[in-house]
């Protein structure tokens, strides 16, 4: 199957289910939800995704560093957001870490680097994210009603705690698997080869030491708790029964879900996803999906953060002087 057909498929299942979702919901309550919206919070809720991308530039930074990459922090920043334009267009916020891997990569000529620091931010970043999540779960009386939702997170953290324990904990270990796959016949040459050096490359983070790892981590959860106000935000926009505890533990789930290559944008699931999640609180279909609709809003912006910088570094690359030219 060709990508353009998987594409199409993806593109057909996203508006099916939003298709499915709007025909189950009341059009005109939905509609009176998002004629009510009150403008300022949701502005405010927009304007902090410049500063949780700054945030993340930041830790990002730490990480190539230690990989002895030159990028800068404002680069990062570019990267970021120029992910997020092209993620508009691919299924999942997983499939973005490509684009994101190839720009980290092209700056230095580091693949292998690159990509280790997009799997360890990745690997480190859900696990603040669940842990916030499970959190805030525990703390909220009546999410605690549904043990699963905190279950699953419960389980989650664990498999990811064990991930970060096995591939970025120890360089030594890091290395045993690198020569373990080598060794291994049904493994072709290249693959193991060129996964050994990505594992190696993961493997000194174990060089972070407690300072700069609590240094990512607080800087991780500065990131969070910002993240969970602007979706509370866009929930007080709606007037929504929610407190910020409680969209706590939903944003986890949001997040988790959309990772997933399913639809284009989370189109579809991020709004069925809702609907279930916030039956918890008895709150409406029609509500669910108008947040779900202005969630979709920050997607949008990020994506037109992104476009704005691929243009501002594409009118950079092509207004430097070429090879021979003497610069003005």
């Amino acid at each position: 199957m060709s990508r353009a057909t998987k594409l199409s498929l993806r593109i057909v299942f996203s508006l099916a289910l939003l298709g499915v979702v709007l025909w189950k919901i009341p059009l005109g309550e939905f509609l009176s939800h998002l004629g009510g919206v009150d403008l300022l919070p949701m502005f405010a809720s927009y304007l902090l995704i410049p500063i949780m991308g700054y945030i993340d530039a930041n830790r990002t930074k730490m990480m190539t560093d230690l990989q002895d990459m030159t990028l800068s922090v404002a680069h990062i920043v570019r990267i970021n957001f120029i992910t997020s334009f092209y993620s508009l267009f691919l299924p999942g916020y997983l499939a973005g870490g490509v684009i994101r891997w190839h720009r980290l990569a092209r700056h230095d000529g580091k693949p292998a680097q690159a990509l280790a620091i997009v799997l360890f931010g990745r690997v480190i970043s859900t696990l603040v994210s669940v842990a916030i999540g499970f959190g805030c779960w525990a703390l909220d009386v009546q999410a605690r009603a549904v043990p699963l939702y905190g279950l699953a997170l419960a389980a989650l953290f664990l498999m990811l705690l064990f991930a970060y324990w096995l591939l970025f904990s120890s360089s030594a270990r890091a290395k045993s698997l690198a020569d373990f796959l080598l060794r291994r016949r049904w493994v072709p040459g290249i693959v193991a080869s060129k996964l050994g050096k990505v594992l190696q490359s993961g493997g000194r983070f174990d060089q972070l030491g407690a300072r700069r790892l609590g240094a990512t981590v607080g800087l991780l959860i500065v990131h969070e708790l910002i993240g969970i106000t602007s979706f509370y935000l866009l929930a007080v926009a709606l007037d929504m029964p929610l407190s910020f505890i409680s969209v706590g533990w939903i944003r986890c789930y949001i997040m988790l879900i959309t990772l997933l290559p399913l639809t284009m944008m989370g189109i579809g699931v991020r709004d069925g996803s809702l609907i279930v999640l916030l039956k918890t609180y008895s709150i409406a279909p029609a509500l669910a999906v108008s947040w779900s609709t202005l969630l979709l809003g920050r997607t949008f912006v990020l994506g037109l953060l992104g476009g704005l910088s691929e243009l501002w570094t594409l009118w950079r690359e092509r207004s430097r002087p070429t090879t021979g030219d003497t610069p003005a």
